[in-house]
């Protein structure tokens, strides 16, 4: 069992409160990749911010133990997650991203490190380690990937967070004025401040590990407890990730029209991602931008292991489309009665379409223009 006494309590992905979905850990070697500080002050000690949040010793924190996720951290599952870097390698995507058991404290996943055993409280980190170390094995690999609570920089190559301009006032809405009217700017200075797992708190982090960060996920948020058309969450995402070289993943799912081409100036970190992604929609978000997008995300099915017949569905468009690929892989795969969070539907049922707010659209191409531009 690891002698660290807490497990930082991390926000996840895929619409959810927008804060920590921790590491993107490394499946390869490709250390030594760190953001540019420049002059910025000393990096903070890594257990210092690893210590900040709740952890493991709070009251309610385990779940009922999953069986899957303990066999994972004793290495049961290792050779079916060799498979899976075969099948990458084989079909010619050995430098993909690995986007590892996401939303770890997701507690609703068969992975979620809630669901660990109270004697076990590092199993999600064994787990992890496990498949890092196996994946690095395969021959052909270039592998790199991302995950949560922290197993250790000789396992880890990006550290990342989710950011989606939603919930953090009172009862789990989004802030208002006192005039009742969306509040913007304190949405935004809890998105930075928030510890652990704040946009503040991932800069030092950043700095302390020497790793480069991903947003695996971030956009605005039209259901009942999002921002709107936040024109500023947009200017200011932009520019954080700008000043911190972060690589960007807009999340575009059903909000754009698909383009049957990427054309226009290669659009350096920005990307974009979707549980059902298509290079077509990948090709659309960066058309509204004003150029090409360099990574996409893709993600796995979580329900089922890996095979042929259900990866290369979801894996063969992308063999050829010229996007360097940031794929979501489940730990373990989740039983049918556990269904992947998604919130409640937005305004009648209907994605909203970036397109037609004209103002946030503008507000991107600004944050991908060089310096100076108009």
């Amino acid at each position: 069992m690891s002698s660290r006494r807490k497990i930082p309590w991390i926000i996840f992905p895929i619409l959810i409160v927008p804060l920590l979905f921790a590491g993107v850990l490394g499946i390869t070697a490709s250390f030594g990749v760190s953001s540019n500080t420049n002059g910025k002050p000393a990096a903070p000690d890594i257990n210092t911010l690893l210590a900040e949040g709740k952890g493991y010793t709070e009251n309610g924190y385990f779940e009922k133990t999953s069986s899957a996720l303990v066999a994972a951290a004793a290495g049961d599952y290792n050779s079916k997650f060799y498979y899976l870097g075969q099948l990458l390698v084989k079909d010619g995507l050995s430098n993909t991203i690995i986007d590892l058991g996401r939303e770890m404290n997701g507690k609703w996943y068969e992975w979620s490190e809630h669901r660990a055993p109270s004697s076990e409280p590092d199993a999600y980190i064994r787990a992890w380690r496990q498949i890092v170390t196996t994946m690095r094995s395969v021959p052909g690999q270039h592998f790199t990937s991302a995950a949560e609570s922290w197993p250790g920089s000789t396992y880890v190559d990006y550290i990342g967070t989710d950011i989606f301009d939603w919930y953090g006032g009172a009862h789990g809405t989004y802030p208002h004025t006192a005039s009742g009217a969306l509040d913007h700017e304190e949405k935004w200075q809890q998105i930075l401040t928030t510890e652990s797992g704040g946009l503040n708190w991932t800069a030092a982090f950043s700095r302390a590990t020497g790793k480069q960060i991903i947003v695996p996920e971030w956009g605005l948020d039209f259901h009942m407890f999002g921002g709107q058309d936040d024109p500023q969450f947009i200017t200011n995402m932009m520019a954080w990730m700008k000043a911190h070289n972060a690589i960007g993943l807009y999340w575009a799912g059903g909000h754009v029209t698909p383009a049957s081409t990427a054309s226009g100036p290669l659009l350096v970190n920005q990307g974009a991602s979707a549980q059902a992604n298509t290079p077509g929609a990948v090709n659309g978000m960066g058309k509204l931008m004003g150029g090409r997008l360099q990574y996409a995300g893709v993600y796995l099915p979580d329900g089922r292991w890996f095979s042929d017949g259900v990866d290369q569905h979801v894996l063969a468009p992308w063999r050829h489309a010229g996007y360097q690929l940031i794929l979501s892989v489940p730990l373990v795969p989740n039983p049918p009665a556990i269904k992947s969070y998604s919130g409640p539907p937005e305004p009648g049922n209907k994605p909203y379409q970036l397109a037609d707010y004209p103002d946030a659209v503008a507000a991107l191409r600004q944050g991908v223009a060089p310096a100076g531009s108009g």
